[in-house]
């Protein structure tokens, strides 16, 4: 069967199309489609209803997201403890006062651009 090509497929094109009729009519070859494929696009009416996975292949998706939300979360944690760093520096009690000093002046001035 050719790689899916029906209307609005989205993220699952070039998943193998299986017609959901067949998953209520014949659940074992749907079984052996999704073992050969590891993922397939559950249709109804040329469109993608579903995305039907084999459990490694839903392992690996919730590893990759788990990764990249630990990747998220360390990029994050890194510039908290640089800002946080900033704080320990010598003249951080010195800057800090002459921020607030300055009463919510800064020099240069703000600019909204060439139109404003």
């Amino acid at each position: 069967m050719p790689l899916l090509k029906v209307r609005d497929a989205g993220p699952a094109e070039g998943l193998e199309p299986l017609p959901a009729t067949t998953v209520r009519r014949d659940w074992s070859t749907a079984k052996a489609r999704l073992r050969a494929h590891g993922a397939l696009a559950l249709t109804s009416h040329g469109r993608v209803e579903a995305v039907l996975l084999d459990p490694a292949a839903y392992a690996a998706l919730v590893a990759r997201a788990e990764a990249a939300d630990r990747a998220l979360l360390d990029g994050l944690s890194r510039q908290f403890d640089a800002r946080l760093a900033a704080l320990g520096a010598p003249d951080a009690a010195q800057r800090l006062r002459a921020a607030f000093d300055r009463e919510g002046r800064f020099e240069p001035g703000p600019t909204a651009g060439s139109r404003f």
